[in-house]
């Protein structure tokens, strides 16, 4: 008599969409929570949290917590100052300046970022199509940004768009770099260690720049529930999804799913925050994605013919 088994199968490009609506649904949840809350503070609280929460998981489910050597401490490195640090950063504090929408519109020039930085780093070759989508992705970044020639003083959504795509360059910088430098620590560790070096990093600005929390009494329930979503549901359950597509898929594959964020975060914005959709929004959106199809022409059509790559990312068999 044969024994049948079952496999649970969960596919890339599922993954890939849960991914997109957490960290879509957080951009206008930072609108409500920057709205009370200092942002480098807001977001050292929700990666120190995060993170604890991560390595309280991996303790459980890796036999390996702490590094071992060198690369790993590295990867640690990496993946806290870049990824959390500096990108979160740059996104909270320049969310005070745009909406929650446009950020999310900004943050879709990471996988072209992604891109172009793997041509030094991993040793990929581009060409002059390559170089036309980088272009017409800044161009899509600037028509957000509605810069004023000849003016002397930035606007706000200039600073704002700004700082979000600093933050958006550092995202990609490390979602390239770890490939070469995370060595054999489980993700889950990597992840939760490298959220309390960034909140380190985050608190450490919040210090310097004179930031003052607010009593958890003062805030507005909106807020609260706010931070508590960015914190465990974006935080800790979509960076965990996260970094198991780069393991699986790649890094510039992964960041596919920045093109599916501005959908979820215009949806969120409109629904609940009573937000209107500019056209130079959607223009920009349409020239940054038209950029990444160029410079991921390739992937885009395996994608389109053959099924998101790496199959299925999760396979369970008991």
């Amino acid at each position: 008599m044969s024994v049948t088994t079952k496999r649970f199968q969960l596919p890339a490009a599922l993954v890939l969409v849960g991914v997109g609506l957490l960290w879509g649904a957080a951009f206008p949840a930072i609108d409500v929570v920057v709205d009370e809350v200092p942002p480098l503070g807001a977001a050292g609280f929700r990666y120190a949290v995060a993170g604890g929460i991560v390595l309280a998981y991996a303790a459980v489910v890796t036999d390996q917590l702490l590094p071992r050597d060198r690369d790993e401490l590295l990867g640690i490195a990496v993946v806290g100052a870049f990824m959390f640090g500096g990108y979160q950063g740059a996104l909270f504090v320049g969310t005070q300046y745009v909406s929650g929408a446009v950020a999310a519109v900004v943050v879709t020039m990471s996988p072209i970022v992604a891109a172009v930085i793997a041509v030094p780093l991993l040793g990929e070759s581009r060409g002059l199509l390559d170089a036309c989508g980088f272009v017409l992705g800044l161009a899509g970044v600037a028509v957000i940004a509605q810069p004023s020639p000849g003016s002397g003083v930035l606007s706000t959504t200039v600073v704002g768009v700004g700082l979000v795509f600093v933050g958006t360059a550092m995202f990609a910088v490390g979602s390239v770099t770890i490939q070469l430098a995370e060595g054999g620590l489980p993700l889950e560790a990597l992840q939760g260690w490298a959220m309390v070096v960034g909140a380190g990093l985050l608190f450490c600005g919040s210090v310097l720049s004179g930031e003052s929390m607010p009593a958890p009494t003062a805030l507005s329930p909106a807020a609260v529930g706010s931070l508590l979503y960015i914190t465990l549901g974006a935080g800790a359950g979509g960076y965990l999804l996260y970094f198991g597509l780069v393991r699986r898929v790649g890094a510039t594959e992964t960041t596919l799913v920045a093109y599916l964020e501005p959908v979820f975060a215009t949806l969120v914005s409109i629904l609940f925050l009573g937000h209107a959709l500019a056209v130079t929004t959607v223009v920009g959106f349409l020239a940054v994605a038209t950029g990444f199809a160029l410079v991921s022409r390739e992937m885009v059509a395996d994608a389109l013919t053959d099924g998101f790559p790496g199959g299925d990312w999760l396979t369970d068999t008991p």
